[in-house]
């Protein structure tokens, strides 16, 4: 990750709009900053973006403005000016463009490192876990994680918008799952109490709570999304990683296919009524269900 003042150096290689060369210019500052670009980013590909169509439309004209020598036409004399002018606001137009694009890329920049800075073991919640278990301000997550061989003593429990976006959703269907979405909605309501989203909220001695937004997220499959999250997480915290906290089996298998190291809570910290068991008996009195209630 490059330090505030080398990200700067980069982006001053397309300020270059008074050279009297705009072409050398702009091509110098895609060679100088294409290789940096392409070795820090990988959503968005900043690097990438520097190739852009207009780089390469515009690649050839160094070899044709090499070709015009000493014209003593006038007719084609103006024709060159025209066209060299054209040239020129074409070079000025791509050149802002791609200095807008550095801004907005040091901009997220400047954010990844502010989140990495952060302190605490990353521990990202699935839907389900909202919805089924107990709230995440009333979990003991020290004594939880000690029970797991781990000593943690700030955990930051991540909650991606899409997992609020998805109980917005079910809250307006019909039955026990809305009654819980909506009240798992409350929930954050309440504890989040109008912070800034990103901005995390401390629940108790060694425990804060934040909302995840990811403006580039345009996936329509909600655990993917998720699993996104934690994987940023995780490389923004290589020492201790991030944690994919779940109840679904193919949650976990496919955060296991990615690298991702999955928790679940004890079985004692389910709402009553959600074990698979108690759902299966509301269903069908007479059903075989799970004996240990897991649906494993």
């Amino acid at each position: 990750m490059p330090t505030r003042c080398s990200a700067k150096r980069r982006r001053s290689g397309f300020n270059a709009r008074n050279t009297s060369d705009l072409y050398r210019a702009y091509m110098d500052a895609v060679h100088e900053t294409y290789p940096a670009l392409k070795q820090t980013f990988a959503v968005p590909d900043v690097g990438s973006g520097l190739r852009s169509a207009a780089y390469w439309n515009l690649l050839p004209i160094g070899d044709a403005r090499s070709e015009h020598g000493v014209i003593t036409d006038p007719n084609v004399a103006a024709n060159v000016q025209r066209a060299l002018r054209a040239e020129n606001q074409a070079l000025i137009t791509e050149m802002e463009n791609q200095k807008s694009a550095l801004e907005q890329a040091h901009a997220q920049l400047e954010v990844l490192k502010r989140l990495a800075a952060r302190t605490g073991l990353p521990v990202v919640y699935d839907t389900n876990m909202l919805n089924h278990w107990r709230p995440p301000g009333d979990v003991l997550w020290r004594e939880v994680f000690k029970a797991q061989g781990e000593d943690v003593k700030v955990t930051r429990l991540v909650v991606p918008l899409r997992v609020i976006d998805e109980l917005d959703r079910q809250k307006y269907g019909n039955g026990e799952l809305a009654r819980r979405a909506a009240t798992a909605v409350r929930y954050l309501e309440r504890v989040l109490n109008g912070s800034q989203p990103g901005r995390p909220v401390q629940l108790r001695q060694g425990v804060v709570l934040e909302v995840w937004v990811d403006a580039d997220d345009r996936s329509g499959d909600v655990d993917l999304s998720i699993l996104r999250c934690a994987a940023d997480l995780a490389n923004l915290h290589p020492a201790t990683g991030a944690r994919v906290l779940t109840d679904d089996v193919g949650m976990r298998l496919r955060a296991q296919q990615m690298g991702l190291r999955v928790m679940r809570l004890p079985e004692d910290h389910r709402k009553p009524g959600t074990a698979i068991g108690d759902v299966c008996s509301a269903i069908d009195p007479s059903s075989a269900c799970p004996a240990n209630g897991t649906g494993e």
